[in-house]
């Protein structure tokens, strides 16, 4: 690779390198505002091993692009440290983003829950904004070059034998390795000191053993990841999608990286998936209880689980009122038909010869459903990766690393893993953003 030093070399052209370049460059401020950099501004060059970039960005929600959301937290990631999180978010939020795609003539609309989509519905409405302003910004690009190696140099950094005096590495994780995702940022961390953290597969679906006839089946639901002490390692609130696999849907993706992280630490657990409390229309899903489509990311902040025993009493209740219902008419009231006489055995029988057993175990099959989960769909099909360069051992406005200076880190290569929701992509531009912004401002 020839050319002459640069003052930026961005590693990665995904979303996260290709705001990190912006930014070096001068293009990109604060609020999101973009304009052609000022004579005099630094050099950067952004490279990819891919000659066609951004496919990652293309497929994503459903070739869509959920580009962010309407409402972005520290509390939204799984992280080893929220507070860098909060900053980063803090230095270029939700505005900033909508403000940038507004400008380059993609407007942003929300759907229910806080998703944010192209106006127009198509990802590559987002991926031609990005191209765009990389080529009105004059960032120099190296598309279908291989870096092999980032090492340290007598002015810097070495590129793949390009010089650079600083280098952002925004390589992503593992996750669909067919867009060019193969980890070389967690290789490369590991190598100059970083503690990384293992990387797992995240929002990817989960296999187990639920029954074949419930496949297509969708219903709101509370799931639960705990260990077989009782600890709780992760809770989800959202649409659920019965498979012929196992489970998907919003609440499957987001509770995946507790099962990922627990398969790879040897750990036992359990998933286990509320179906009653969700369809309450007086319940906190209750909002959404009549669209024509569930809503695509959970709750903010998912309600504890009812106790079978709430099941019980209800059905008490029932059998007190008119004792010659049936069982599975007074479940089917909350729930689909289908599912009911799929998972409840007995359904046929009338509350008045119900016998203690057989309601207790109708109460536990809607309220605490075991869905016997073995795994993960694995990185091939996973959003995204879970794990990476712990951001306290980066710095917390610049994300320059701790061990290796003149070296940032931005994207899904940290650990900062968020939820569904557009939340990875948000981290991904407020990240590129102060990784970019960083490395310009310590030339």
């Amino acid at each position: 690779m020839s050319g002459g030093e640069v003052d930026v070399a961005v590693v990665g052209a995904g979303a996260a390198g290709i705001f990190a370049a912006l930014a070096a460059g001068g293009a990109l401020d604060a609020r999101g505002g973009f304009r052609p950099p000022p004579g005099g501004a630094p050099r950067v060059l952004l490279l990819d091993t891919k000659e066609r970039v951004g496919r990652k960005i293309r497929i994503s929600g459903g070739g869509r692009c959920n580009a962010t959301n309407a409402a972005v937290t520290d509390r939204d990631f799984d992280t080893d440290a929220p507070a860098v999180v909060r900053g980063v978010l803090a230095g270029f939020p939700v505005g900033a983003v909508r403000a940038f795609f507004r400008q380059r003539g993609v407007a942003l609309a929300e759907e229910p829950i806080g998703k944010l989509f192209p106006r127009e519905g198509k990802a590559d409405a987002v991926l031609a904004a990005l191209l765009g302003a990389l080529e009105e910004a004059g960032v120099e690009t190296a598309f279908g070059a291989e870096v092999r190696e980032v090492v340290p140099a007598a002015r810097g950094w070495s590129v793949g034998g390009r010089p650079a005096r600083r280098v952002v590495v925004a390589t992503g994780g593992r996750s669909v390795p067919s867009t060019g995702s193969t980890g070389f940022g967690y290789g490369l961390a590991a190598s100059l000191g970083h503690s990384v953290v293992p990387p797992v597969p995240a929002l990817a679906a989960l296999r187990g053993g639920t029954p074949a006839r419930l496949a297509g089946v969708t219903v709101p639901a509370i799931l639960t990841v705990a260990d077989l002490d009782g600890r709780v390692l992760r809770r989800s609130a959202g649409s659920l999608l019965f498979t012929h696999a196992g489970v998907s849907g919003p609440a499957a993706l987001d509770a995946s990286v507790a099962v990922a992280r627990a398969l790879a630490d040897g750990r036992p657990f359990a998933v286990r998936a509320d179906l009653w409390t969700p369809a309450d229309p007086a319940g906190p899903w209750g909002p959404w209880l009549g669209l024509p489509k569930p809503p695509g990311s959970c709750l903010a902040d998912a309600p504890a689980a009812a106790e079978p025993a709430a099941v019980e009493r209800h059905l008490l209740d029932e059998t007190r009122r008119d004792p010659r219902r049936t069982l599975g008419a007074v479940l089917a009231e909350r729930l689909p038909r289908r599912l009911v006489e799929a998972l409840v055995r007995a359904p046929a029988t009338v509350l008045g010869r119900l016998v203690k057993e057989d309601r207790r175990a109708a109460a536990e099959a809607v309220a605490a459903l075991d869905l016997r989960v073995t795994g993960t769909d694995g990185f091939d099909r996973a959003e995204v990766t879970a794990g990476g360069v712990p951001l306290r051992e980066l710095h917390r406005v610049s994300l320059e690393s701790r061990r290796a200076p003149g070296l940032h880190f931005c994207g899904e290569v940290c650990h900062a893993t968020g939820r569904l929701g557009g939340f990875n992509f948000q981290w991904a531009w407020s990240s590129g953003f102060a990784a970019g912004r960083g490395a310009a401002a310590s030339l």
